[in-house]
Order: structure tokens, then C-alpha cells, then sequence
């Protein structure tokens, strides 16, 4: 319905026109059901609304996106910095030696990885210096492992039956045991402080005297040496016990060749 005077300058408007000649103001025929002429579109800046909803719009998505990338890297920076000052990273050690003190005073240094630094005090061999994992605390020795194998020096072969004692002086103790048909031995003993067990063998037909186990090249020896060795052994009157000492749970393996009688 067009106006009387055009809303945006005031000019005179016949009743057919549709459009205000001296400003861009239209009037369209009909604005509703009612016949009402919408004041928006009468007014002079109705030709803007599109264009700043337009911009508008495109404006509010660029801030929302920049918003959203700068808390991003907020973000980061608060887990790189949580990282160094005990964030959620586990502590990485590498040991260094320090430039004063002894060969314990040393400490553990992270790389540069991120991760916390651990200061701990550690010595040449630990794990946090050779990389290997750490060995579980070793429980005390609760007993000694002894075992071996008798041999006949001149023929190296086993002798079975050979009773073996093993005395401790100190504590007037002694305890025995037998080589088996393979002449092997087996026998658990208390452990010692400091000291060894002193070994005496019997069998019939042997000397008491036998090869000291820590003799080396008995078996490289040819036959001629060993009779030899074996009739000096046979001749001693007295005779000079070995004494075997263990370090560890592990068994101690230790063979022994008795000389015959001639």
C-alpha cells in the first residue's frame, strides 16, 4: 500500500506509485495479511541488513575460531610447564658424576625429554648408571651348597663309597656324607664367618692324602705323572686337609682325586 508521503523524504506519492522517485523506498502492494506496510523495509537502510548479517556472521565465526586457538595453545603450554615443575610424566633419571666429591657423590639427571629431574645418590655399578634393572634385595645365605665328584687320580675314574667329612674346628662340628655310585657327593652345611670347612676322605685301599682341588691340569696330566703324583701323595705320613669356603647361596662345586696304595 503505497503511502501518502514517502517515510524516507517527506515527497508527495500518488496511490499507484510503488516506489518514492527521489529515494530508493519501495511499496510493495501488499505487506501481510492485514494490509500493514512493514516500517523496516520503508526504512532507508533496509538495502544494509543483509550485508552486515551477512559479514556479521563470517565476523563471528573468524573470533570463535581464534578464541578456540588461543586456549588450545594455552592449554599446552600449562601441560609443558606441569611437565617440568611435576606434572603427570614420570621421572626419568640418567646418572652423572659430579664434578666434586667422592665416586658415590653423584646424582641423577633427567635428559632432555620433558621429564622431571630426580636427584638420587647412586654408585658405579647401580642400575641407574648401567641401564640394567635393579636386582631384588638378596636374602641372607641360610646354607652352604657342597657338591662334587671323587676320582681315582691315576685312572680318573669316579670312586663311589669315598666317605668325606667336613669339620669346623672352631665349633668341634663335623659333618659327613658318601660319593654314590657315580662318586658324586651332595651335602648342606651351616655357613661359616670367615672361615672354611677343612675335608678329610676315606677309603679303603686310598691314602688319606688326596690332590688339593685347587691343583690345576690334573686331567691335561699323562698317566706316568699322575702314578707319580699319586705314589708321593701314597708316602706322606701326614696329612694336610683342604678347606673349602662357599661365598654365596649358589652350589660350590668342587672335585677331589684320592692316590691308591701301592
Amino acid at each position: 500500500m503505497t503511502p501518502q508521503t514517502c517515510p524516507g523524504c517527506g515527497a508527495k506519492l500518488r496511490p499507484d506509485m510503488l516506489a518514492c522517485p527521489n529515494c530508493p523506498m519501495s511499496f510493495p502492494e501488499d505487506d501481510g495479511p492485514s494490509g500493514a506496510v512493514n516500517p523496516l523495509k520503508q526504512s532507508r537502510y533496509w538495502k544494509f541488513v543483509f550485508p552486515v548479517i551477512f559479514f556479521g556472521g563470517i565476523g563471528a565465526i573468524v573470533w570463535y575460531l581464534g578464541t578456540g586457538l588461543m586456549h588450545l595453545g594455552e592449554a599446552n603450554s600449562e601441560i609443558e610447564t606441569g611437565n617440568l615443575f611435576g606434572g603427570a610424566q614420570k621421572a626419568t633419571t640418567a646418572a652423572i658424576p659430579t664434578p666434586a666429591g667422592g665416586a658415590d657423590d653423584e646424582i641423577a639427571q633427567a635428559p632432555d625429554d620433558g621429564g622431571m629431574v630426580s636427584i638420587v645418590r647412586v654408585d658405579d655399578d647401580s642400575p641407574a648408571r648401567t641401564g640394567a634393572p635393579r636386582p631384588p634385595a638378596s636374602a641372607p645365605v641360610t646354607e652352604w651348597k657342597l657338591r662334587g665328584t671323587i676320582y681315582d687320580l691315576t685312572t680318573l675314574k669316579p670312586l663311589s663309597g669315598v666317605e668325606l667329612t667336613f669339620a669346623d674346628e672352631e665349633r668341634n662340628l663335623s659333618i659327613k656324607t658318601r660319593s654314590d655310585a657315580a662318586g658324586r657327593y651332595r651335602v648342606l652345611v651351616p655357613p661359616l664367618s670367615g672361615r672354611g670347612y677343612s675335608v678329610a676322605a676315606a677309603k679303603h685301599g686310598y691314602a688319606s692324602n688326596y690332590l688339593d682341588p685347587g691343583t690345576e691340569g690334573v686331567r691335561e696330566k699323562d698317566a706316568t705323572e699322575r702314578e707319580s703324583i699319586a705314589r708321593d701323595l701314597a708316602s706322606t705320613l701326614s696329612a694336610a686337609p683342604s678347606t673349602i669356603q662357599s661365598v654365596s647361596a649358589k652350589p660350590l662345586v668342587t672335585d677331589f682325586y684320592l692316590a691308591p696304595r701301592p
